[in-house]
């Protein structure tokens, strides 16, 4: 009889455990009591319940492929009375089954949660009112998971034993510890879609690389690598896969598919369901993390399957310009309005450890020799529309430049996103000429982040030629000794120019005597540099010894070719004179010739008139 009764309770075990996969977390136990057996439940991940795997009560190492379902709820509910009251009407052990297996009203006697592994561990009494107990094991919905039916367990169990033939029978021993697989199916359609930009011009930034973890039952977990079509985890940091931006990423037949995507782009594809962490690792080259976007939260649902976040680096961007001048000529000694602009990290507050993160913060600018700083009209330097106190910085003369340097006690405290202007003038000097353009480079250096195209802006100058030639001849004479001055208009009332002996700087006077005079030489050149672009008017002052003076002015354009063209010098322009006239002196040797041939003339003829009038 009671041989009867073991096989009788163990083939109700048998009938009542539906085989299940799962993974999950969490882990609650009743406590263990005398008269209690302990339960563990593992819950496996699987795509499919094809197929069926007896549940013996004993360990299965056939599960061990199949990773844990973490974070799915049991609830246990005892139908003992329910059970027997069936059996007592006559129903059989499977009708009687099925008639408790949804009694799942009132409170449970014992609930839990899968741990991070998919293992829940409970102990239930084996007695209820002085009879073998029987409970129903529900599992809770949870997001993304089909959950296992209701399972209905009865006391006493006992192992079930796989034959050679593929069949199985009851064992002998009853089992105070009895491990359950109930089958469950995931789903993983869950997608993740990163735009990556820099913070200077929201560009796209390839090669950034990010780690993917959850946390389950108080353990974090990494994605590591494929298998069995799901991802697996690891709780080793340092294993975790790199996902890498630029690409996207698939689950393969054995590891990750990955491919070429749009700039700046990540997707990682089939995701399950469940609250993620997306952590930046690397920065891509010439880009920072900010901290407050290293690690992004998001969660997949199966109504959201689609996760869309942009995440930030910062990146730089230098900006040098001319705002008040207009186009790029200008004259020797002109003060030229400069700006340096860079935007600030927004990361700028950012810690490392105990430490600030920037602790350097440097704007540098380098220029051509013939360009210098106007040391005499000042700087600032702005925070957006603020001006920072001359104390928070310094400015450093190099050769042929210079750098701004933020005291690093400040840095920290200027404008997260907000941009930097520093604000100076500068302006040509007697190294200058007009057969080129003269560069002034701009670039931000901070440890971190640099802006590898520096923006160079250019200015010149301008200047005319001519030649003194004299203008009775055919050939290309020269004249020297010719002097002239420069006028800014057509009129009499028009200022002069002035050029700085010492500094070739540009001026304009009222004060003829206070001019530059232009004194052509034996090459007969007047070379007139340092001038923006337009009209001027050149006034002869003195002619060539001999020549007659000009009376009018000559018009003449300064422009990007009237100097010079593709760096050869043009041919002056000609400006000819014209040689005075030639008059005798009264009294000279020449009217005493003519004197003297018109007496002789004059004597032959009245002896011609004499001789004829005797012979007649």
């Amino acid at each position: 009889m009671k041989k009867t009764s073991k096989l009788y309770y163990a083939y109700l075990l048998i009938c009542l455990l539906v085989p299940i996969c799962f993974l999950g977390s969490g882990n609650h136990a009743v406590s263990a009591d005398t008269g209690s057996a302990q339960v563990i439940i593992h819950k496996k991940k699987m795509l499919s319940t094809s197929g069926t795997l007896q549940n013996t009560g004993k360990v299965m190492s056939e599960f061990d492929q199949y990773q844990g379902l973490s974070m799915v709820e049991f609830k246990i509910y005892d139908v003992t009375n329910e059970f027997y009251q069936k059996r007592q009407q006559g129903a059989t052990v499977d009708e009687a089954k099925q008639a408790v297996q949804s009694l799942i009203s009132g409170n449970p006697i014992a609930q839990g949660t899968t741990d991070s592994e998919g293992n829940l561990t409970l102990n239930l009494p084996k007695m209820q009112d002085g009879k073998d107990a029987v409970y129903v094991i529900k599992e809770e919905q949870k997001d993304g998971i089909t959950p296992a039916a209701n399972m209905v367990i009865a006391f006493p169990m006992y192992e079930m034993i796989k034959q050679e033939d593929g069949s199985y029978e009851y064992g002998t021993e009853e089992l105070d510890t009895i491990h359950l697989y109930p089958k469950n199916t995931v789903t993983s359609e869950g997608t993740l879609i990163v735009k990556k930009i820099g913070s200077a011009e929201k560009e796209a930034l390839d090669g950034a690389e990010f780690i993917l973890s959850k946390t389950e039952g108080g353990i974090v977990k990494y994605i590591h690598s494929v298998k069995d079509g799901l991802y697996t985890w690891t709780t080793d940091q340092t294993a975790a896969k790199h996902f890498v931006t630029g690409h996207m990423y698939d689950i393969g037949d054995k590891d990750f598919s990955e491919e070429k995507t749009d700039n700046g782009q990540l997707i990682v594809n089939h995701l399950e369901v469940g609250a993620y962490v997306l952590e930046e690792v690397k920065a891509p080259d010439n880009a920072t993390i900010i901290e407050e976007q290293r690690k992004t939260s998001f969660e997949i649902t199966s109504e959201k399957t689609q996760v869309e976040k942009t995440i930030t680096n910062d990146t730089s961007k230098v900006e040098k310009t001319t705002p008040k001048l207009k186009g790029q000529d200008v004259t020797i000694g002109e003060h030229v309005h400069y700006e340096i602009s860079v935007n600030i990290p927004q990361g700028i507050a950012d810690k490392e450890g105990e430490n600030n993160k920037y602790t350097k913060f440097h704007l540098i600018d380098t220029h051509d020799p013939a360009l210098s700083l106007s040391e005499t009209l000042g700087y600032t330097l702005y925070d957006g529309d603020k001006v920072i106190d001359p104390v928070n910085y310094t400015v450093t003369l190099q050769e042929n430049g210079f750098t701004v340097a933020i005291a690093p006690a400040y840095i920290p405290l200027l404008t997260p996103g907000n941009t930097l202007r520093f604000v100076y003038f500068m302006h040509l000097n007697e190294l200058a000429d007009p057969t080129k353009g003269y560069k002034n480079q701009a670039k931000v250096e901070n440890g971190y982040t640099e802006d590898k195209t520096p923006p160079t802006t250019e200015i010149v100058t301008g200047g005319k030629r001519f030649v003194k030639v004299d203008g009775d001849v055919s050939t290309n004479q020269p004249l020297a000794g010719a002097q002239f001055v420069v006028r800014d208009k057509n009129v009499d009332a028009s200022d002069y120019l002035v050029i700085d002996s010492q500094t070739n700087a540009v001026s304009w006077t009222s004060e003829k005597n206070q001019a530059t005079v232009f004194v052509a030489g034996e090459d007969g050149i007047i070379d007139i540099t340092g001038l923006k672009y337009g009209t001027y008017f050149l006034e002869e002052t003195q002619a060539p010894k001999d020549y007659v003076l000009l009376h009018d002015r000559i018009s003449f354009g300064v422009d990007e070719y009237s100097y010079q063209r593709a760096g050869q010098l043009v041919e002056p322009e000609k400006v000819p004179n014209k040689h005075k006239g030639l008059l005798p002196s009264t009294g000279g040797k020449g009217i005493y010739l003519s004197i003297t041939i018109g007496l002789g003339l004059s004597l032959i003829a009245v002896g011609y008139f004499l001789k004829k009038k005797r012979n007649s």
